[in-house]
């Protein structure tokens, strides 16, 4: 049985005087969108610290944000995770995923939830009335529990009514920058945190922008 050939043909690249591999200022216009990407390429990993505060009790757990710190910078955590306990000044490696795409390397695999619950995040953001955060809270907790039996009481007697907002609420609502960090290993608490450029990007971003403006002002 003769040996099947497998026949590759080649194909010269021809660069004409309107690609942008030769035309100089048409490559320029290529680097803030460069530059851009790098900017919102996010690292898939942080290293995540709690120290143990938060802003008040409820029925003996502590209601949200919570202290401590992302990547050694000072950082306000939202728990999203009812299954899981942890104490103060502890940390775990974590898993950065965007709310966009949440659901890919997430506990709940439901991007629909993450938004539901970062849209009551941002109610309990918009009040200091305490028992308003805290009635938000229990009701973010009790969307985390999943399939487990083991949920969370229903203290105000408001968790369903709140979820239901939300659902309602999340129709064509733009959940902004929101992140989700999931605990790489057993222990941890999964969180969700407000993204924000990291300083490195912007000054590469701020050098190559100001390089472009001055290439342009030459031609």
């Amino acid at each position: 049985m003769a040996t099947p050939v497998l026949l590759v043909k080649r194909v010269r690249l021809s660069l004409g005087p309107g690609d942008p591999l030769t035309n100089p200022t048409r490559l320029l216009w290529l680097l803030p969108i460069l530059l851009l990407t790098s900017v919102s390429a996010k690292a898939d990993t942080a290293s995540v610290y709690v120290n143990g505060s938060y802003a008040f009790a409820s029925y003996g757990y502590g209601i949200g944000p919570y202290g401590g710190t992302l990547n050694g910078s000072a950082a306000s955590f939202y728990c999203i995770d009812f299954n899981h306990d942890i104490v103060g000044n502890t940390g775990w490696t974590a898993n950065v995923t965007s709310l966009a795409i949440s659901g890919t390397g997430t506990r709940l695999d439901n991007p629909t939830i993450y938004t539901e619950m970062a849209w009551m995040i941002t109610q309990m953001m918009g009040t200091s009335d305490q028992t308003l955060q805290a009635e938000y809270q229990w009701a973010i907790w009790s969307l985390s529990v999943g399939n487990n039996s083991a949920a969370p009481h229903d203290y105000y007697g408001t968790n369903a009514s709140i979820i239901g907002d939300a659902q309602k609420a999340v129709k064509g609502w733009s959940a902004g920058n929101w992140e989700i960090l999931t605990p790489k290993g057993n222990y941890g608490q999964e969180f969700m945190v407000l993204a924000t450029p990291e300083p490195k990007s912007l000054l590469l971003l701020l050098v190559g922008l100001a390089a472009f403006a001055v290439f342009a002002l030459r031609k």
